[in-house]
């Protein structure tokens, strides 16, 4: 989507290395807690699959979904995705606009929650179901 000059926000320097330390540390908190239940389930190959996500920083997250099939594990993984994705946007010229409005989401937002993609407003909504269907 095309972003206008009062559409357009820009977080400082220090705003997006501080975001971007919250998600790494938040990325490399759910590989471990992921790989720790992995490796409880006693099955070989989701132990290989445990090893793989802490030998490595690349985003693995596309296939985790389809080889786990631990309940438990569904919200972490859910999570992994959004805090990659989150991680790829921060130095995106869009990133901090809300996905629905394009409104400026705050900083204190971002901070508490940095993989949020939409202001109060719009989540309230999709969250009531008053919205389209939600993609996260």
């Amino acid at each position: 989507m095309p972003l206008t000059g009062h559409h357009r926000h820009y977080f400082t320097i220090e705003q997006r290395e501080t975001l971007q330390r919250q998600l790494e540390r938040r990325a490399a908190a759910l590989r471990e807690a992921i790989a720790t239940a992995l490796r409880a389930t006693g099955d070989a190959q989701a132990a290989g699959l445990a090893n793989h996500l802490e030998e490595t920083d690349d985003e693995p997250v596309a296939d985790l979904e389809s080889a786990i099939e631990i309940a438990a594990l569904e919200r972490e993984v859910r999570e992994l995705r959004a805090v990659e994705s989150a991680r790829k946007r921060l130095h995106e010229p869009d990133f901090g606009l809300c996905e629905d409005c394009e409104a400026e989401i705050p900083y204190a937002r971002l901070s508490a929650n940095p993989t949020a993609i939409r202001c109060v407003g719009c989540q309230t909504q999709r969250e009531r179901g008053a919205g389209p269907a939600a993609r996260l």
